[in-house]
């Protein structure tokens, strides 16, 4: 069993070692000889900018599985470095997306412990992780998938906008092209308000298509490069916010909260 320096229950299992006389596997880690044992798939949330926000739990998960499938390496590996965590990592986007998926299922199936990880925050919330995850769901049930928790840009924007009093509708990344006039539609419809996230250079085109369905007095609530050293939050209504969009700095990752005045 490896020493993951807390209760060992956080891994899903409580012992790596076979029934065999205790006798570990030939990699020193976990036996082989058990052809039913599965590995667990630990959802794990990153820092969305500041290094400090990444909790201890998370550090253990990451020492202590044998794979991290990841988005980008180089983002990863940076995240790895400052923790000296050494692991082997995989990009979960090299070649196809569909053989990445079987590799991983595979190599869960063979006993090993993955950890999940994306660029930034919390995988599988408006992200490519959730398919790997659907799939394990459906398909393997007998693999455990266990979360993490830990930063999440839709937490952090919400928890400091004002704006969220029991409910809101949580959109991700509209799209860019074909169904964003479709989508827009639909977010008119409701009653509540709505979480977008967009990219910095796409914020003044956002802002005029959330002006043109949702009317001029709109309530709109920005959160730019959150947790960062430029980090930026401010808010009013739609048409203050465009002509006032000049007076800051248009980099980075932006989350958008919506409050139609019904």
């Amino acid at each position: 069993m490896k020493d993951i320096g807390m209760d060992s229950r956080f891994r899903g299992n409580d012992n790596k070692e076979s029934g065999n006389g205790n006798k570990k596997g030939g990699n020193g880690n976990k036996a082989r000889g058990d052809e039913n044992k599965m590995g667990t798939l630990f959802i794990v949330a990153t820092p969305i900018g500041n290094l400090g926000d990444i909790t201890f739990r998370a550090i253990e998960t990451l020492k202590s599985v044998d794979l991290i499938a990841c988005e980008d390496t180089r983002v990863t590996g940076n995240l790895l470095k400052h923790f000296d965590i050494k692991k082997p990592v995989v990009s979960y986007f090299q070649h196809s997306k569909l053989s990445k998926i079987e590799y991983i299922i595979e190599e869960l199936q063979t006993g090993k412990d993955i950890a999940l990880v994306t660029d930034a925050g919390t995988p599988g919330i408006s992200d490519p992780g959730q398919e790997l995850i659907g799939r394990i769901k459906k398909e393997e049930e007998r693999i455990k998938v266990i979360p993490i928790p830990g930063v999440s840009a839709v937490a952090a924007a919400a928890s400091v906008s004002g704006m969220i009093e029991k409910e809101f509708y949580f959109a991700g990344f509209m799209p860019k092209k074909k169904g964003r006039q479709t989508k827009f539609k639909q977010l008119i419809s409701l009653d509540c308000p709505i979480i977008i996230y967009e990219s910095a250079m796409r914020l003044e085109k956002t802002l005029g298509e959330i002006k043109g369905y949702f009317g001029d007095n709109v309530e709109v609530f920005i959160a730019r490069e959150m947790t960062k050293i430029f980090e930026e939050y401010w808010g009013g209504t739609v048409s203050d916010l465009i002509s006032d969009l000049p007076s800051h700095q248009l980099k980075g990752e932006v989350t958008l909260l919506v409050r139609s005045k019904k």
